[in-house]
């Protein structure tokens, strides 16, 4: 079934017009198609057309010619007919460029969906193959801390050495700043060393958490599923008394920090 049509469009070579506001007019973007009678021009036009034919004297009616009559009658249907057409003609060209405006809007996001859910691939394959990484790399980056911890205290208790002989007579001023010195040197490096490690660190595993979580509440994981089923499995123990209230409360922040 055609749409309806307002009565006052009309196609020209350039474009559509109002003939009720005489002006070029995008029916697409108004009321021309289906919902005219809302329309403001149209309901204007309207309320102007019902105040100008109270306003006209009704002519007297006259009786015309058998053949007259049946001529006009032929005139007016002819007249309908062409008027019926070219809405029905300009009703479909509309449909036709609505359809057009739709698909066209369609392919393009289309493709820009199938864009989204490559990228969304990609990043849970990224975030993925960094955690896995970081885990081991890690373990290694902890080990070296220690060390590295262990030498600052040894530094630490060469100066309180120092400062001991020093006391007990057994090095000289002169000795006692130069040693104090250089030891104090190699403890501030390895201090400074170690607390941006530990800061860098730290803000790579926030990081990395953050994005893992992510990744967790929107994919269905094996992981994510071996998760639930130790929270479940927790509940259970704890309500079967079979471990302390600490623990059951421990182990389960530990679970939900990672799944929540």
């Amino acid at each position: 079934m055609a749409r309806a049509v307002c009565p006052g469009l009309e196609r020209t070579a350039s474009g559509y017009l109002c003939t009720y506001a005489q002006r070029s007019i995008n029916p697409f973007q108004w009321y021309c198609f289906g919902d005219y009678y809302e329309c403001p021009i149209y309901v204007q036009y309207m309320k102007g057309k019902g105040a100008q034919a109270k306003a006209e004297t009704k002519p007297a009616q006259t009786i015309q010619p058998l053949q007259q009559q049946q001529t006009q009658q032929a005139v007016t249907a002819t007249a309908t007919t062409t008027v019926v057409t070219t809405r029905t003609e300009t009703t479909l060209e509309a449909e036709d460029e609505l359809i057009r405006s739709g698909e066209s809007i369609i392919t393009k996001f289309e493709g820009d969906a199938k864009a989204l859910n490559n990228k969304w691939k990609d990043y849970e394959s990224s975030v993925q193959s960094t955690r896995q990484n970081w885990d081991t790399e890690k373990a290694k980056l902890r080990r070296y801390i220690m060390i590295l911890e262990r030498i600052r205290n040894k530094y630490g208790d060469d100066l309180k050495e120092v400062e001991l002989r020093r006391g007990m007579g057994l090095i000289d001023d002169d000795t006692y700043n130069k040693l104090k010195d250089s030891i104090q040197k190699r403890f501030d490096k390895v201090d400074n060393k170690l607390k941006e490690l530990n800061a860098r660190y730290q803000e790579i595993e926030t990081t990395i958490n953050q994005h893992y979580r992510r990744l967790l509440l929107t994919t269905v994981t094996p992981e994510v599923s071996k998760l639930k089923l130790s929270l479940a499995k927790l509940e259970e123990m704890y309500r079967d008394g079979k471990i302390s209230k600490e623990v059951y409360e421990k182990l389960k922040a530990e679970i939900e920090g990672v799944i929540s």
